[in-house]
């Protein structure tokens, strides 16, 4: 935040230093074919790099904590500004490139102001785009970051609870004993703990056993079933080949 802050300050007195009074006129002529080839690729790399930046930035802190409602409507401020700035200077970018285009002295004007500070126009494009996307990756990082946690509710499926007729059988021969059933879930790339994450729990043969959330430290606990951990199989809803998510196995404390 503190260098979100820095930046758009620069900016902003950036924006605000004097230019030359001289008489409005068209500045240049329009770019080559090389130059807006240059300008597309170089548009192409920097929005593939704010999108993999954004997906990891939502992914991280999909799990929020509280965040002081004093700090919260600050960061919201600072946001909006950082998104306002970087809009408008996108929107710089693209009166640049259809200036020669549009006989008009606002455009002119902008222009003029944007070869003040960048002689070389293909570079100044190139710079002012890649700031104001950074600007947004700024601004919706910290709009994450805030955003309040959502409450989960947790349903009657929390307690749900149904024997395979097999086990039933093996119960009812007395060769069957009970088992405690818990594990601890964690992000496989961050190593964090998922909380208030929904958990199923199967049989090995697929039949739904039981539903049950994770406390705050990633533990869930389903209690003594029939059988051993080896006859269920635990996973994150959505997440059926714990692909997302590293289940550990408190009882025997071997990794699943």
């Amino acid at each position: 935040m503190c260098w979100g802050t820095l930046f758009g300050s620069g900016v902003a007195s950036a924006l605000v230093m004097p230019v030359q009074a001289a008489g409005v006129q068209r500045i240049y002529d329009g770019l080559s074919a090389n130059q807006y080839l240059q300008i597309m690729i170089a548009a192409l790399i920097l929005v593939a790099v704010f999108i993999g930046i954004f997906y990891v930035i939502g992914k991280r802190n999909a799990r929020r904590t509280k965040v002081n409602p004093v700090a919260r409507n600050v960061a919201l401020i600072l946001a909006i500004l950082y998104l306002t700035v970087g809009t408008l200077l996108l929107i710089t970018d693209f009166i640049v490139l259809i200036e020669p285009y549009v006989a008009t002295d606002v455009f002119a004007y902008v222009v003029q102001i944007f070869r003040y500070y960048f002689p070389e126009i293909v570079f100044g494009i190139i710079i002012v785009g890649a700031a104001g996307l950074l600007l947004y990756l700024v601004g919706f990082y910290i709009m994450i970051f805030v955003q309040e946690p959502t409450e989960i509710v947790k349903d009657d499926e929390s307690y749900h609870i149904r024997a395979p007729p097999e086990m039933e059988t093996e119960v009812s021969r007395e060769r069957m004993d009970n088992s405690g059933i818990a594990f601890r879930v964690t992000d496989w790339e961050t190593k964090e703990p998922l909380s208030d994450g929904k958990i199923c729990l199967e049989t090995k043969n697929g039949t739904l056993m039981m539903i049950k959330y994770t406390d705050f430290t990633g533990e869930v606990d389903f209690g003594k079933l029939c059988g051993t951990g080896d006859d269920y199989y635990a996973y994150v809803e959505g997440d059926r080949e714990r692909q997302v998510y590293r289940f550990v196995t408190l009882t025997e404390r071997t990794a699943q």
